[in-house]
């Protein structure tokens, strides 16, 4: 498994690159209006353990470390 990147105090991962090859685009616009707001939206992974939706520039949005 590969190491965590750093987290500040509040517990916040540092990590802004998503690991290559993981990202993906979900596409709910079948699901109805209640889910509309999924489609298109884009997921990767970060090294620590989470999958965080990506901002218009391709990179992760913050997200804080999963605990253990």
């Amino acid at each position: 498994m590969p190491d965590k990147p750093a987290a500040t105090p509040d517990g916040y991962c540092n990590n802004s690159k998503p690991v290559s090859g993981t990202i993906r685009t979900l596409n709910a616009k079948r699901t109805g209006p209640k889910f509309f707001h999924l489609h298109g939206r884009r997921y990767g992974a970060c090294p620590c353990g989470r999958e965080v939706s990506l901002t218009d520039r391709g990179n992760l949005r913050r997200h804080k470390q999963p605990q253990e």
